[in-house]
């Protein structure tokens, strides 16, 4: 018997410790983010998304990597007309936006088996994603810039002694010691969000502390690994008229160019500026961006295009200043939010703003594989069935 697959030019790929599959029973909501958690605003985000493709000309899918059975393959997916919709039919892409980034060894098996293919494009430059969403990569890429770190694997205490010992040798030969004093940050190496993030005093129990975390974390975190970094005081760095406090600023960028900046200011009391610790979002006009980190941004693309493709790429950079006044690149991240704060109209529009200009990107990526394709077909792939069957594409 034929199966019948429905052929899309996008689909959006999320994780599914995040967004819902369309087939799972046990989940009786109609869109893939749960109204129950503080992820339910991501609806409106992917569904801008979807309509946003559907204008100008691509037919655009969701599913979430539960749905994942072959290379660009998907059991399950939802589309959007009006309403969100749930399709239990299979689909594919050849293009994909991805927001799914493997926390576990079965996540790990799933990216491998949607990259399978090498037909497959990845909006997400998997290179530079192997660069920034590890911690310690990002580091040791970018000594020169960033905050020195070591890392921590262990919750034994003379792991912990030896990373600190380590640590402490790289300040002797840092430029900017004056930073650098007891406090330090203990964070997730491949965390998200500000989550996962622990301000620590050697001085005050600060390897007990650090095993106590790492314990506790490694229960819902299968593959765990912290990184150890000075805390640096930076709450009378950035200064952008009424804003100062703890202060990191973010440029985004595709194609080697600067498309949007925008500072995030920590709560009263937190050292945190991520929006999902209290932190307060600010868009901020691109020529407001001080000179030190454009010529710092600027540095980075060239370090970065030296070994990489950077077509297509889209990624943000965060930066930090010390009290003392030097700068630091904070980390990288390979596929910034498209979602939004609904109480400031200002970051509706630069996020839609921002996804005008992803999709139109994916419009070119899109035409580019139409381009090079020989013929308009879709490989035979098994997907665990004893005899493999026909496939048949439906039109678009």
């Amino acid at each position: 018997m034929d199966r019948e697959i429905k052929a899309f030019d996008v689909i959006v790929v999320y994780s599914e410790l995040v967004a819902n599959s369309p087939n799972d029973e046990k989940y009786g909501e109609n869109t893939p983010f749960s109204s129950k958690g503080r992820h339910e605003g991501y609806n409106d985000s992917y569904r801008y998304f979807l309509s946003r493709c559907q204008k100008i000309g691509l037919e655009a899918a969701f599913v979430s990597s539960k749905d994942i059975i072959g290379p660009g393959f998907f059991e399950g997916f939802w589309t959007y007309d009006k309403k969100w919709i749930r399709n239990y039919g299979q689909a594919h892409s050849q293009v994909l936006f991805d927001k799914f980034t493997p926390s576990s060894s079965k996540q790990k098996n799933k990216l491998r088996l949607l990259t399978a293919d090498e037909s497959v494009y990845m909006f997400s430059n998997r290179k530079i994603k192997d660069i920034f969403q590890n911690k310690l990569n990002t580091y040791k890429r970018f000594k020169e810039f960033a905050i020195p770190s070591v890392e921590i694997n262990s919750p034994l205490k003379r792991k912990i002694v030896l990373a600190k010992s380590e640590l402490d040798k790289l300040f002797k030969s840092h430029r900017n010691g004056v930073d650098f004093h007891d406090c330090h940050i203990v964070k997730d190496k491949t965390g998200v969000g500000g989550y996962k993030i622990y301000k620590v005093d050697f001085a005050k129990s600060g390897s007990k502390v650090i095993a106590q975390h790492y314990r506790s974390d490694r229960k819902v975190k299968e593959i765990l690994s912290y990184i150890l970094q000075p805390f640096i005081n930076c709450n009378r760095g950035f200064v952008f008229g009424k804003y100062q406090g703890f202060i990191d600023l973010r440029v985004i960028i595709l194609n080697n160019k600067i498309i949007q900046t925008y500072i995030r200011i920590a709560k009263k009391g937190e050292y945190k500026c991520n929006e999902h610790q209290g932190g307060n979002l600010v868009y901020m006009k691109r020529k407001t961006i001080p000179e030190d980190v454009r010529a710092m941004t600027k540095k980075i693309i060239k370090k970065l295009g030296t070994k990489l493709d950077l077509e297509h790429s889209l990624y943000s950079l965060d930066f930090i200043r010390s009290n003392n006044g030097n700068l630091y690149f904070l980390e990288g991240n390979s596929n910034p939010g498209i979602d939004w704060d609904h109480s400031k109209k200002i970051n509706e529009r630069k996020s839609k703003e921002l996804i005008n200009i992803i999709v139109d990107e994916l419009k070119s990526i899109y035409l580019s594989q139409e381009s090079d394709k020989p013929a308009t077909m879709i490989p035979n792939f098994d997907f665990g069935l004893e005899t493999p069957s026909p496939i048949t594409v439906s039109p678009r």
